[in-house]
């Protein structure tokens, strides 16, 4: 292993966990310590050069060079849904601060019962009413594009959240999700390039009489109706619950990877898959704890099941408890937290991984219980936080501060995002923005 690499190894050891040691011995197992650290430097890193020239093309040594990585490509985000939710002023900017010093990347709400509670009158504008998590998604994208934050948009359709005045004929209903993406499309299509086209289509089968009257094929019918729709750049998803992305895994035959593969094979665009990750129960969490679900060597086989698509995964919605809600269940959060973002770090087929509820006390009904936020509610940050803040902005970042070679070249291997380079000598002082990127050939040049 070469001095970085060993770096790298040493930056990413497992912190202690207060929980099974069967726990421990799952995550660090030298094989999958080897897979997780061989993979961030394999697929997350690229060799990069920094050549300082003169104008008339000479090589210009002994050139102060610093090169420091602001931006990520990897997208690490969450759902953005309390913007401007806060009682005050002040919780708002807190808020804001906390997303943006991890995040940048959006899950924006299309709900479509919050987003048209009354028909032909959806709440996009910023002076919308006010519904709580639902802020307008014209508010949401000027925040974003302020801060330059990737978005993504979640869902446009959904067996849940349908408003209260739908069809109830299935071909109505159809017509109604027709006109539904296409005014969304016109509205938001150039300003937000991913859409989660269909949220959760097994879990519809499996309550299809309680949800609503989709009609059969409506998943194929609404990828072909958003392929249409928007711009030809935009990248269409299919996001699906705990259950089927992980739980029900069965190799090719599983249910999700069947749905996917059909919808392939009859020319659909399913350009992202989606996995969400929810523990929102207290079995599954000390079984999570105890080693006997979720364990590392069984989220590489799943993750490298469904990279047989040749698509982008994406962890879409997660969701850690703080169970007990104490220091030592604060801990447990952190540790898994740390563990379960390396590895999906690691796999060259997921490009981004969205927690869910940032703050405490601000999820949907009925999940408060969980404590499932990475601050508290008076935006503390909790060891979870500080873990994340750690790897992000810290472990996962670049930063070089050197003398360019004889040559002129500053040689480097860093992780792929973007660089402002600041390069001086004499007195003279050039700045240059740069991005590395994955199979790219990473060259530049800072000219004096």
């Amino acid at each position: 292993m070469n001095k970085l690499l060993t770096h790298l190894a040493c930056c990413l050891l497992p912190i202690p966990l207060a929980a099974a040691p069967s726990f421990d011995a799952l995550w660090q197992d030298s094989a999958v310590e080897q897979r997780i650290v061989s993979g961030i430097h394999a697929h997350r890193m690229s060799e990069a050069v920094v050549k300082c020239i003169r104008r008339d093309g000479a090589a210009l040594g002994n050139v102060s060079v610093r090169i420091e990585q602001t931006r990520h490509s990897f997208l690490f985000g969450a759902n953005l849904f309390m913007l401007g939710g806060f009682p005050t002023a002040a919780e708002n900017r807190r808020y804001e601060e906390t997303y943006r010093q991890l995040f940048n990347y959006a899950t924006v709400p299309f709900y479509w019962s919050d987003l048209e509670p009354e028909p032909g009158k959806p709440r996009f504008a910023v002076d919308s009413p006010v519904i709580y998590r639902r802020p307008p998604p014209d508010a949401v994208v000027a925040f974003c594009q302020q801060h330059r934050i990737a978005m993504k948009g979640h869902p446009l359709v959904w067996h849940q959240w349908f408003p209260q005045w739908r069809p109830d004929d299935p071909q109505e209903l159809t017509r109604r999700i027709e006109i539904r993406i296409a005014e969304i499309a016109t509205r938001y299509g150039t300003s937000i390039p991913r859409w989660e086209v269909v949220n959760e289509p097994l879990e519809r089968d499996l309550h299809a009489d309680k949800w609503c009257n989709l009609p059969a094929g409506y998943v194929a019918h609404a990828l072909a109706t958003a392929a249409r729709a928007f711009p030809a750049q935009t990248r269409l998803m299919l996001n699906e619950a705990t259950t089927f992305s992980w739980l029900k895994f069965s190799g090719e035959n599983s249910p999700y990877y069947r749905l996917i593969r059909e919808l392939i094979d009859r020319g659909e665009r399913v350009d992202e898959i989606g996995m969400q990750l929810h523990v929102f129960n207290e079995k599954t969490w000390h079984q999570l704890l105890a080693g006997q679900l979720f364990a590392p060597l069984d989220l590489f086989k799943i993750l490298d099941r469904y990279g047989h698509f040749h698509r982008p995964l994406a962890i879409t919605e997660l969701t850690f408890p703080t169970l007990p809600n104490t220091p030592a269940g604060e801990g447990d959060q952190a540790t898994v937290t740390r563990n379960f973002y390396r590895l999906w770090f690691s796999h060259p087929q997921v490009q981004a991984i969205s927690w869910w509820n940032v703050v405490d006390d601000t999820a949907a009904k009925g999940e408060d219980k969980w404590n499932a936020g990475l601050v508290h509610r008076d935006f503390s940050p909790k060891p979870a936080f500080r873990v994340l803040d750690q790897l992000i902005n810290r472990d996962w970042k670049t930063v070089i501060e050197t003398l360019s070679a004889s040559n002129g070249s500053v040689a480097f291997r860093g992780f792929h995002g973007e660089y402002p380079v600041t390069a001086q000598i004499d007195g003279s002082t050039e700045r240059r923005t740069f991005v590395v990127e994955k199979d790219a050939p990473n060259e530049w040049i800072v000219a004096f």
